[in-house]
């Protein structure tokens, strides 16, 4: 390829990376949204009766993101996360919780002194503050890092989580599950009309991916005709063609990674878009490659 060539590509691999990291910034927006409108609830949820033991013992068994909640007095809960981290809790203000034990997450009409807040005569270092804006459904909440708050007796905990119905159910057969069915809860824009708005979004970041690859091995084999004419082997063209598109590709990867990292720095939002970003400048590696090959293939080369 020539540097206009290049340049063209690089061009439309920036914009398939832009899109990736904008659908990302969008749909971990969604998720925060409609954590705040589910009451902090974020994956499928249910009431059960057991002990934080019994949960953590199985902890193995739950997804990432899995937490479980118990009801302390009205509007403060305390929390304990069973794997991985908990990501999709909205604040605007400070961070999510870390695992520490003495930790809080309040809203901005709770009574915080400073950076702590006493719940049952304990204090708390608040981290967060909840709520996707300080006047928030969640202003008056309180949730805390504190495993003490937890019966060592049976007791009715909120399980929260990808596929937790499933996974407790399996690890605890016979045991009632009260399912939370928030189907007329959830609010219709950010749960029904955005996963279909970020698939759009991906196909067109996948089509984009797709003609970037073809037209990067398309202007190859204009390269490879002149070089094959010249006794050079098939195989070192095409390894050096290979090599042109990688790099191309592996510096816009590293530009939309940087550029999501400082998403992450510079706002509230949990935003991880290497996988995709990977993946995109995979599509158009291999389509390059494919199409360069079958190309050569046709001139019987």
């Amino acid at each position: 390829m020539t540097k206009q060539q290049i340049t063209a590509t690089a061009g439309l691999l920036l914009l398939a990376m832009l899109l990736t990291v904008l659908i990302g910034v969008f749909d971990a927006r969604r998720r925060v949204i409609a954590a705040e409108g589910d009451d902090l609830r974020a994956g499928q949820s249910a009431w059960v009766t057991a002990t934080l033991d019994d949960l953590e013992r199985a902890r193995s068994a739950f997804e990432p993101g899995t937490k479980v909640f118990v009801e302390l007095e009205d509007g403060v809960r305390a929390v304990a996360i069973l794997s991985g981290r908990w990501t999709d809790v909205p604040l605007h203000d400070g961070h999510a919780l870390t695992g520490r034990p003495g930790e809080a997450l309040a809203g901005a009409d709770a009574g915080v002194h400073g950076d702590d807040i006493a719940v049952g005569g304990k204090q708390y270092t608040v981290v967060g503050r909840l709520g996707v804006r300080a006047d928030s459904l969640l202003s008056d909440d309180v949730v805390i890092a504190d495993p003490s708050q937890f019966s060592a007796s049976p007791q009715r905990l909120l399980l929260d989580g990808p596929n937790s119905v499933h996974h407790y159910s399996a690890q605890f057969p016979g045991r009632s599950v009260e399912i939370i069915d928030d189907g007329t809860n959830r609010r219709t824009n950010v749960d029904a009309v955005s996963p279909v708005l970020i698939a759009l979004g991906a196909l067109v970041v996948a089509l984009i991916a797709l003609i970037a690859g073809l037209q990067a091995g398309r202007w190859e084999l204009r390269t490879a005709a002149v070089r094959f004419t010249t006794g050079i082997r098939p195989l070192t063209t095409l390894r050096s063609a290979a090599a042109r598109v990688g790099m191309t590709s592996a510096a816009i990867c590293t530009t939309a990674i940087a550029g999501a990292a400082v998403v992450r720095q510079t706002t509230i939002l949990d935003l991880d878009v290497t996988t995709a970003v990977v993946a995109v400048g995979t599509v158009v590696l291999a389509v390059a490659v494919a199409s360069f090959w079958q190309g050569t293939r046709r001139w019987n080369c």
